[in-house]
């Protein structure tokens, strides 16, 4: 994998001026449009001696092309964004070590200054300037930092990446930035609007000849082979699109050529080495992100947990810092895919960019300082927890707020539960206890494989018949037996899920259960059941089947 080559076509001033041109253009094209239609009926018009009904069609035709054009991209008000971003903003006072850093970089780029700062849960950092006339004015600058690249950047990787968006800075891309997202948001609300209300009038048409093919059968005649469409909307729509594509092709050419020089600028201020290392770690951040706010953060969601006030988004760095985790990341962050670039990614392929920087001659710089960023952060968990406040959605107010081995273990017995559920309710039905003693029972009675006949089953199974039936249904029994058992013993403190931070949640047994689980298991599924072995380790385990209700009385004589 090589250094991408530097190009030798256009440059990105002039591709910067294409983009301008293009978003002009765009709005030309609607005005092209409505124009030439109006001059077509002029000329009809003008042709026609007197009105004459046809050109009252024409007129209605040409009318019904220019409405949605000039409804959509002229008319319509798009609803200005809310300056607020989101996130957690923090001031010099609460954090004077981060804007520190930031102060520095600042300095050393000769660019001015953020205005505000502002901390998000997303593995990213971006730059944003309230800029008007299309960027032309200056404005107000912002920061955003993910507090992801916090817990797994060193102090020298966060410099880099920092770097990186102050580089944006001192190349003016933000203003720049202003014109082509501005376009951008323009040409696609433009053909969405479009295809809207093609949708919509497709959907009419669709009604209408539904209608009509219904009275059609109704007189016995054959419904006709008439297709809804989109009308005249869809048609623009496809014709906005395909020019949609050729600014967004230009546009974000642009940006990837401001990100080569952002990187640029990063490896001058930061070091080459940093930089490449942030580099790579940012697409493993994000992966092991997603991971943990899956596997872990949300992991009792159904259950009504979340982890303590602080750790929703702060527990990766306990993920981070596992020694398996660090390990695997590591290994990721070394081997990064290659990836063929976009041309409608305004960011190059992470690969490309780590290649360009490797490239660069050895500063002599190294990795900066190695640290860990988070400890520019004081108080960092009253901002994890106040972080968690502005961003989680609102259900998560409702939800218990436990530490992390009760979060583990009641998530997990929640899904015990739920994967146990069928197996409970075909125990109901056929008027059995819904527990692993009932279910113990069936099978003493004979009754384990219509137990499993009222469980889900595939295709196959559902077809085989006499033994090949008994054979599909032996591994659900066991299975049930199994998912009962735990859930029995979870219940009664006997069984517990413990967190590990290396790999699955790890369910510890009462001591010598497992070594009898499993023939304790195919016992009870046999051709001849024998339930014995599984009942004597529940009751070893201090689960003893329950007590026979009493006979009753005999009448006295």
């Amino acid at each position: 994998m090589g250094a991408p080559q530097r190009s030798t076509g256009m440059s990105t001033s002039g591709r910067a001026a294409m983009a301008v041109a293009l978003l002009a253009g765009f709005y030309l094209l609607a005005l092209g449009i409505i124009v030439g239609l109006l001059a077509v009926d002029i000329a009809l018009y003008q042709a026609s001696d007197h009105l004459r009904p046809a050109l009252f069609k024409v007129w209605a035709l040409t009318a019904a092309i220019a409405y949605p054009v000039l409804r959509v991209v002229f008319l319509t008000r798009h609803r200005r964004e809310d300056g607020e971003l989101p996130g957690v903003p923090v001031t010099r006072e609460q954090q004077p070590a981060l804007w520190a850093m930031v102060d520095r970089i600042a300095e050393r780029t000769g660019v001015r200054g953020p205005a505000e700062i502002r901390l998000v849960p997303e593995v990213n950092a971006g730059v944003r300037e309230e800029t008007r006339l299309l960027g032309l004015v200056p404005g107000k600058r912002h920061l955003v930092i993910g507090v992801p690249l916090l817990m797994g950047l060193t102090e020298g990787e966060l410099e880099a990446v920092l770097a990186h968006e102050f580089g944006h800075y001192s190349n003016r891309d933000v203003k720049l930035a202003a014109i082509t997202v501005a376009g951008r948001g323009a040409i696609l609300k433009t053909v969405g609007g479009l295809h809207q209300r093609a949708d919509q009038h497709q959907a009419e048409e669709a009604a209408k000849l539904a209608a009509k093919a219904e009275k059609r059968l109704a007189k016995g005649r054959k419904p006709s082979d008439e297709k809804a469409g989109g009308g005249v909307d869809r048609v623009l729509a496809k014709l906005f699109t395909l020019y949609a594509k050729l600014y967004f092709r230009v546009s974000e050419a642009v940006g990837r050529r401001q990100e080569y020089a952002a990187d640029l600028v990063a490896a001058q201020l930061a070091g080459r080495d940093a930089t490449a290392s942030a580099l790579r770690k940012m697409p493993v951040l994000d992966s092991a992100q997603d991971f943990y706010l899956g596997r872990y953060a949300t992991i009792g969601w159904d259950a009504g947990l979340l982890p303590p006030p602080g750790e929703v988004y702060g527990g990766l760095r306990h993920l981070l810092s596992d020694p398996k985790r660090r390990q695997e990341l590591a290994e990721y962050a070394l081997e990064l895919p290659e990836h063929e670039p976009d041309p409608y990614d305004s960011h190059p392929p992470i690969d490309r960019r780590v290649a360009a920087i490797e490239a660069l001659p050895d500063d002599g710089r190294g990795a900066g300082a190695t640290g860990p960023a988070l400890a520019l952060l004081h108080d960092a968990e009253r901002v994890l927890a106040e972080l968690e406040v502005v961003s989680l959605i609102p259900e998560a107010a409702g939800k218990q707020r436990v530490e992390w081995p009760e979060l583990v273990h009641g998530a997990m017995l929640t899904h015990a539960r739920a994967a146990a559920a069928p197996a409970f309710g075909a125990l109901t039905a056929l008027g059995l206890a819904p527990t692993v003693h009932g279910l113990l029972d069936a099978v003493d009675a004979g009754r384990g494989w219509e137990f499993t006949d009222r469980l889900p089953k595939s295709e196959q199974a559902a077809a085989a018949t006499g033994r090949a039936a008994r054979e599909f249904a032996r591994p659900v029994l066991r299975e049930e037996l199994a998912h009962a058992a735990v859930v029995a013993l979870a219940e009664a403190g006997r069984a517990r899920w413990e967190l590990s931070w290396s790999g699955p949640a790890d369910l510890t047994l009462p001591d010598g259960f497992e070594d009898g689980f499993d023939a304790a298991l195919d016992a009870a599924c046999a051709d001849r059941p024998d339930t014995a072995p599984l009942r004597a380790l529940l009751a070893g385990a201090g689960l003893p089947a329950p007590a026979a209700p009493a006979a009753p009385a005999a009448p006295a004589v």
